[in-house]
């Protein structure tokens, strides 16, 4: 335990080139916990100027009971939802802006990176942002981006070892070949009967999570809007884990090859850890203000119980505070068991990130701020202007309905309250030369203002003109009459509809900037620098099939951009689709396809038709276009008429070579047969010649006796 109160020193910073300071422990956790001090009153001080707790009770329109002065009876107090469906309009129309296409990103591919690869790190970053459920908690993130003007999201890296029941058969099927060609799939006992054996998987992949408002302590001189990544100098996220969450992290320390720990959590053994929770009744220690006046505590709205408090009676459901302090260079991880001044440190590291794992996104922008406005700031003023005129027209037609009555005073009449009702007979006794009118009658009833009306139409269209929800073109209903006739025409409709759009962009572009693109690029640093290449070629494998093959050279190497076809492109979809009929037109055309093939270039058909695929977001690409079977191919051999012609005439060819080569074997026996016989005949004459020889020697007078 360190007294985080405490003053840091000379002695207890040492001053690295080109990096932030080297603290010691026991000055980091000082820096941790005075650092969070600091940004927690700040921040706690200008949340009412944001009006994050105002937002949050307009976005939910409580009701209250409220009654007139010396009566039991209620006002008018109708909830009104103007932040609620404005809000609702747009994180709708921002969504199908950003994510009309997963993954939602596009990489241009530097000369030095091949298409194979660009092609590779999208079906893996993109597959690793669906594990990652980047598309639903985006949708969170927006929503509160819009309704409180700022959100902010922390991305990480996780690997886990878990123990799993994989379910398989316990024996393969026989496959047995049949005499025609093929195969039989035979099923055994075997193969039919199930096994159930214990695995170990491990899991690693991105982690992408929406962080409470409150629950990020920024550095308080950051004001770079869509830039807290490369904008905060330090940033310091306020967690609350369990003895379940703390036993988890211990699995992800970072060990170099000698078995040193060099990074991750220095989580004590599961026996001490355990005996903490049982013996400490430790308070969690309370969260910022603006934490408090946005969870559960906020009784007038409904929220789901703030994290500090114990949800279970679990002893090691127990939450503790810790606090994670990041900088450009290091993060320190500090557990405040109480709540207060004094704080054990459980990570100390040297990160190689290229920036700050926290990103974040306005809705509107506030000069030399980081932070942002919503619709909350930006809605509410006309949704009390809606609530309090339409509860103050309802209390009139009210007063219209249930008329006050007046009695001259004297006068035998009821001097007690009755109720009107159908039917019902009130006796007055007049006096003389008196009406029953003189004496009892009703009240002259009050007139309702005809301003109300168009004060209420011009409230709700203040609230669509400034927040971009356009009640026709973006909440999907007609107006009321006495609009704006531009919408009638074909030309004004789409001008409208482009201005709309134009107003939606910037959220988007804040959004796309501040969020998606800093994440893809921290992810390849991710995939780079921790994962393995067996887990990357077993997704490529899963996405794009195991015929794929990875250049592993070319993959690290590369360094590339990536962009997204939102914010100005929404409608890129559609040009893209329009051109294709086009394209198709020129790759038919066969002078240009002799030019390409003259110049030793080729159209990929396959890559064509997926790029149809990707259009009309068919997702069977895979299944659509593959490898024949043995079975298909012969088949296809056997029916394919070109293919039999060439057939014929490649065994015409065969049988003329083979009677050519016929005649001349032939040819050559005879040949051979003829030599072979001359031979003979010379070797029989000059036989002939030497007996002649012998003989004419043996009678002449030389013989020898």
């Amino acid at each position: 335990m360190v007294n985080g109160s405490e003053q840091i020193t000379q002695a207890d910073v040492e001053l690295v080139p080109l990096l932030d300071p080297l603290y010691t422990d026991d000055a980091a956790v000082e820096l941790t916990i005075q650092d969070a001090r600091k940004a927690r009153v700040f921040l706690d001080q200008k949340q009412w100027n944001l009006n994050w707790r105002e937002a949050d009770v307009l976005f939910q329109s409580p009701r209250t009971n409220q009654s007139f002065e010396g009566s039991t009876v209620a006002r008018a107090n109708v909830s009104r939802f103007t932040v609620a469906k404005h809000t609702n309009s747009l994180v709708p129309a921002m969504k199908t802006g950003i994510f009309y296409e997963m993954p939602p990103f596009l990489i241009r591919p530097r000369p030095a990176t091949s298409q194979r690869t660009a092609r590779a790190k999208t079906a893996l970053y993109g597959a690793l942002l669906d594990d990652a459920k980047f598309e639903d908690t985006s949708e969170l993130a927006l929503e509160s981006m819009t309704t409180f003007g700022t959100v902010i999201v922390k991305a990480g890296w996780r690997k886990d070892v878990s123990i799993k029941k994989v379910r398989a058969p316990k024996a393969a099927p026989v496959k047995m070949k049949l005499p025609f060609g093929g195969e039989l799939m035979v099923h055994t006992k075997e193969s039919n009967e199930i096994a159930v054996r214990p695995t170990e998987i491990v899991e690693e992949g991105l982690t992408y999570e929406m962080c409470e408002l409150g629950s990020v302590l920024v550095d308080p001189t950051w004001k770079t809007p869509n830039a807290l990544h490369t904008g905060a100098k330090y940033i310091v996220h306020v967690s609350y884990p369990t003895y379940t969450d703390l036993d988890k992290l211990r699995e992800q320390a970072v060990f170099d090859e000698d078995g040193k720990q060099v990074g991750g959590y220095d989580i004590p053994d599961e026996e001490e850890l355990k005996a903490f929770f049982f013996t400490h009744e430790q308070n969690a220690g309370a969260p910022s203000q603006v934490q408090l006046n946005l969870g559960g505590q906020n009784y007038s709205i409904h929220h789901a119980q703030n994290d500090e408090e114990p949800g279970s009676a679990a002893p090691t459901e127990r939450p503790i505070q810790m606090l994670e302090r990041w900088d450009a260079t290091y993060v320190y991880a500090v557990l405040v068991p109480d709540g207060g001044d004094r704080g054990v440190l459980i990570r100390k590291e040297e990160h190689d990130l290229p920036f700050l794992p926290f990103f974040s996104a306005n809705f509107w922008n506030i000069p030399n701020a980081g932070w942002g406005i919503g619709t909350g700031r930006l809605a509410g003023s006309d949704q009390r202007i809606e609530k309090g005129v339409v509860d103050a027209l309802l209390d009139l037609l009210s007063a219209i309905c249930n008329p006050m009555y007046a009695r001259a005073r004297g006068a035998n009449v009821p001097t007690q309250q009755i109720r009107q009702r159908l039917g019902g007979i009130v006796d007055v006794d007049t006096g003389p030369g008196q009406s029953v009118r003189d004496a009892f009658g009703v009240i002259e009833q009050v007139k309702i203002p005809s301003e109300i009306f168009p004060t209420l139409q011009m409230a709700a269209q203040s609230a669509q003109s400034t927040t971009g929800a356009d009640e026709a073109f973006t909440q999907g209903s007609l107006p009321p009459r006495g609009g704006s006739s531009a919408a009638r025409t074909a030309t004004g409709a789409g001008g409208i509809i482009a201005a709309n759009a134009g107003k939606i962009q910037g959220p988007v572009g804040h959004f796309v900037k501040g969020i998606l693109l800093p994440l893809i690029q921290l992810l390849e640093h991710f995939v780079k620098s921790k994962m393995s290449l067996e887990k990357i070629r077993e997704i490529l494998g899963r996405e794009l099939g195991d015929a794929f093959q990875l250049d592993a050279q070319n993959f690290y190497e590369s360094e590339d951009r990536f962009e997204c076809l939102a914010g100005a492109h929404l409608a890129a979809k559609k040009a893209m689709a329009q051109a294709l009929p086009l394209m198709v037109q020129i790759f038919e055309n066969m002078p240009l396809i002799q030019q390409l093939n003259a110049t030793g270039y080729v159209v990929d058909v396959r890559l064509l038709l997926e790029m149809f695929m990707e259009v009309s977001e068919w997702k069977d690409a895979r299944e659509l276009i593959r490898q024949m079977t043995p079975q298909e191919e012969q088949k296809w051999k056997a029916n394919n008429p070109g293919l039999q012609k060439l057939q014929a005439q490649t065994a015409a060819i065969g049988a003329r070579h083979q009677a050519k080569s016929a005649e001349i074997d032939q040819q050559n026996e005879a040949d051979l047969a003829k030599q072979m016989l001359g031979k003979a005949s010379d070797e029989a004459a000059l036989w002939d010649e030497r007996k002649w020889d012998r003989e004419a020697i043996e009678k002449s007078e030389f013989a020898p006796a």
